[in-house]
Formats: structure tokens, C-alpha cells, sequence
């Protein structure tokens, strides 16, 4: 049996309020409640030793928004992945949409990050998706195949040994929409089974997220696609009410046998 991940991806929202007006209330209720999905907060840099301090007896996990390719130096504003062990981290999202489309990451770059986070033991949660012109033109599998591929190419066929993969279509992040059920089963057969013939393994050894637009209204529907692992939710992370709905809804009908 192998429980879903939950990522609550913070993004650009934060305060020492909202620490204790969404983050304790959440611990308190999963400490309260049989929860089996694996949870993991992301919040914005600056918060993450305060975030430990308040899960570190919990069930909970931290998670990092972000990392740079180098470990220490003349880098201003960036942060290492040397740091983010220091204040126990133990997931680092890379490649996120964002980061692609507004800090202008290209592949090469976002592989780099993948592979420092690696080698520091860290678990890299690679971000892929097609914009909304993509999937019109049906190309979603070439775009997530080309950003696989940016991995393999740097770190070999065992790159996504112990790993997250979350598949976010660019076009439904914030937009209250999401593909068709049908298209996210297919893309995560196509995903699960790509990883699989160019690692050269029968079992999956990797874990496949959905993200874009996850909501409590959504997420029941979600979790009847056997093939999700889990899911990277953005908005709906912060609000109090709307993440323990999906927590729960994760825990009652998204276990895997």
C-alpha cells in the first residue's frame, strides 16, 4: 500500500501570521485525524526553519521553492542546497512553470538544479507541462518527453531513482480548469512508461504528482485516476478550510494497493 503525496506549494505567500492562522491548525488537525497521505509544505524561503520548528514532531514534511546550481560564493539573493539541508529540507521543487517562464530556467539549467539536489540526497520534485498553444497542437507528450529528456541526458538512466515528477499543465495552473480525465490517465501512462523503458526497469521506483488548478471540488474525481500518486496544489493550499477538505478526500479515497 503506498499513501499520495500532498504538496502545499506556498508560492509568494507568507507571513508569521498565516504560520499560525493556516500552518498550526493543519497540524493540529492531522494530528488529530488519520491522515495517510504524505504532506508536504512549501513555503516561501525566508519561513522554512520557522515551518520546521513547528512540524519537526509532526507527520509533516518541508519542502523548498527553489534552490541554485552552486553551493556557496558571490551569488546574491540565491540560496544553496547546503543551506536548505541545514534547516532539514527534504524536497525541492525544480523546473516549476513559473520559474521557467518568469526567471527564464531553461532545461539545462533546471537539470543542473535537479542534479545538486540529488546529489545532496534531497528529493527533487521536477515540474513538467505543455502551454496551452501545446496542447492545442497536441504536443504535451514531445514537450514532457523533451523535459525528461534534459535529465537523462545530464544524469543517466538512474536519474529519477527516488524522485517526484508533477505534471502541471502551464494552462490550468490558477485557472480553475483542467484537462479531461481521459487526457491526464494517458499522460501519466505515457510519462510512467517513458521513465521506465529508458531507466530499464519494470517497477516504478519514482513518484508521478498532478498539479493545476486541484481543488476541493476536484480532487475526488482526481483520485479515481490510479495513476496519480499524489498532487502539487497551489492556490487551494491557502485557504484552511479548502486544504483539509483535500486532505481528507486524499486520505478516504486516494490510498494505492
Amino acid at each position: 500500500m503506498t499513501n499520495k503525496i500532498v504538496i502545499a506549494n506556498w508560492k509568494l505567500n507568507g507571513s508569521t501570521t498565516l504560520l499560525q492562522d493556516l500552518l498550526k491548525p493543519i497540524i493540529n488537525f492531522v494530528n488529530s485525524n488519520k491522515i495517510l497521505s504524505t504532506i508536504i509544505i512549501a513555503p516561501p524561503i525566508i519561513y522554512l526553519y520557522q515551518v520546521y520548528s513547528m512540524i519537526m514532531n509532526t507527520n509533516i514534511m518541508i519542502g523548498a521553492q527553489n534552490v541554485d546550481i552552486h553551493l556557496n560564493g558571490a551569488f546574491t539573493g540565491e540560496i544553496s542546497v547546503d543551506m536548505l539541508k541545514d534547516v532539514n529540507v527534504r524536497y525541492v521543487l525544480v523546473g516549476h512553470s513559473e520559474r521557467r517562464l518568469y526567471h527564464h530556467e531553461h532545461d539545462l539549467f533546471i537539470a543542473k538544479k535537479f542534479k545538486i539536489v540529488k546529489d545532496a540526497k534531497l528529493i527533487p520534485i521536477l515540474c513538467i507541462g505543455e502551454t496551452q498553444e501545446d496542447y492545442h497542437a497536441g504536443m504535451t507528450k514531445v514537450i514532457c518527453k523533451k523535459q525528461i529528456d534534459s535529465i537523462f541526458n545530464l544524469l543517466g538512466e538512474q536519474a529519477f531513482y527516488n524522485t517526484i515528477i508533477a505534471y502541471e499543465p502551464v494552462w490550468a495552473i490558477g485557472s480553475g480548469m483542467i484537462p479531461k480525465f481521459d487526457f491526464i490517465k494517458d499522460i501519466f501512462c505515457f510519462i510512467k512508461n517513458y521513465v521506465l523503458k529508458k531507466q530499464n526497469l519494470n517497477k516504478k521506483l519514482f513518484s508521478i504528482q498532478y498539479g493545476g488548478s486541484v481543488d476541493e471540488n476536484n480532487i475526488k474525481k482526481l483520485c479515481k485516476i490510479v495513476e496519480i500518486d499524489g498532487f502539487l496544489v497551489g492556490s487551494a493550499a491557502l485557504s484552511l478550510n479548502r486544504f483539509l477538505k483535500i486532505l481528507t478526500i486524499t486520505s478516504k479515497y486516494c490510498t494505492n494497493f
